[in-house]
């Protein structure tokens, strides 16, 4: 399972933007994400369809940091990442007592970054770093896990600019805005809603 490698190419387009860099070179993105420059041309290409960004000799501008996170919202299947799901409640035990080494996203990953709470939510999801750890964990917890009716959904991708990109256990914020986007439901919007007003930078409005 991993994410597609295009999407490694939008985060660290939408971080470059975030960090007010004006210009990335195609070949620093290659490098900084572990692709191949064709891939990083081909995905400018499409993103400069969208007016999302502006290639030039220097390298990628973004142009709408906003367009371009939508854009990635809207292609984002977390559903393809999903390793594992199952039932332990309350959520928020089991998001307290998380084996370190994971990386939080979703409803809990903005809670984690912002310590704001838009909305109320009874789904975790978390991406798998080291297996073992993970294993370990879970026997411990395997007498009160349930298969009907998952909210903890174990996400496992093989891609390093991923763990680079994240802080302190939770993921980088736009890909915590895509992951949101993608596991949808009423607590949704309240989230997105209070990322865009975050980064004003992120908001199409």
């Amino acid at each position: 399972m991993t994410l597609w490698k295009f999407e490694r190419v939008y985060r660290e387009l939408l971080l470059c933007s975030l960090c007010e860099v004006g210009l990335a070179r195609q070949e620093d993105i290659a490098s900084e994400c572990g692709v191949s420059l064709g891939l990083v041309n081909k995905t400018v290409k499409k993103l400069e369809v969208a007016m999302a960004v502006e290639a030039t000799r220097s390298g990628v501008r973004v142009l709408s940091p906003a367009r371009l996170l939508n854009l990635w919202a809207a292609e984002r299947d977390l559903g393809k990442d999903v390793w594992r799901s199952f039932r332990v409640d309350p959520v928020a035990e089991v998001e307290k007592g998380l084996p370190q080494d994971v990386l939080v996203t979703g409803f809990s990953g903005w809670f984690g970054v912002s310590g704001r709470r838009p909305a109320e939510y009874d789904r975790l999801h978390f991406y798998v770093t080291d297996m073992e750890n993970f294993e370990s964990w879970f026997g411990f917890r395997k007498g009160r896990v349930r298969k009907v009716n998952p909210n903890v959904f174990v996400l496992r991708v093989d891609d390093e600019h991923l763990v680079h990109s994240s802080k302190k256990g939770v993921v980088c914020v736009p890909q915590v805005y895509v992951d949101i986007y993608s596991a949808d439901g009423p607590e949704a919007s309240p989230f997105l809603r209070d990322i865009a007003l975050a980064y004003p930078s992120l908001s199409l409005w």
